[in-house]
């Protein structure tokens, strides 16, 4: 197998084993202007792009929906890393979509969800404060390993080149 068939083989058993998506999203000057951060699980659909039901109760979700700068990522379990130091990630920033429940896609991506994470979705697909985001890769960073960076595009995170810094 050569470096580059390895490379995208721990890319996809990141994508396929994650089960939550690291959201980091700037906020507004009146909510301390910093970074704000969070999880949430997810699904992710036959074109790339990742879906997340949260609360604007955290601060970061109410920046998503003000259009702040945010990026995301998905990390290997620190349990099945080999080397905690080495932990396989993709970092990336992408276009992001609030889809509102009135919207014909609203139902089915959350029947999807329901489906794939479990029963608290039943739950909590009514509670008002919960939004429902589409977000798209645009350009991001896997690392693999030591000195193992590399360049991604696209919901797919093609490989674009081998990075000498991240």
């Amino acid at each position: 197998m050569s470096d580059l068939e390895k490379v995208i083989v721990a890319r996809d058993k990141l994508i396929e084993t994650a089960k939550t998506l690291i959201v980091v999203a700037q906020l507004a000057d009146g909510e301390g202007g910093g970074p704000d951060l969070g999880f949430s699980p997810f699904i992710r659909d036959d074109e790339g792009c990742f879906y997340i039901y949260t609360s604007q109760l955290s601060a970061h979700v109410r920046a998503l929906l003000q259009g702040n700068a945010a990026r995301f990522m998905l990390a290997a379990d620190e349990s099945a890393s080999q080397n905690i130091w080495a932990r396989v990630r993709l970092k990336f920033e992408a276009d992001i979509i609030a889809i509102a429940r009135d919207d014909s896609d609203f139902a089915t991506k959350m029947d999807w969800m329901q489906d794939a994470l479990g029963p608290t979705m039943g739950l909590i697909r009514n509670f008002s404060d919960f939004h429902l985001f589409k977000i798209t890769p645009t350009t991001g960073i896997l690392v693999t390993g030591f000195a193992a960076a590399y360049a991604v595009t696209g919901p797919e995170f093609t490989i674009t080149e081998h990075l000498s810094q991240s």
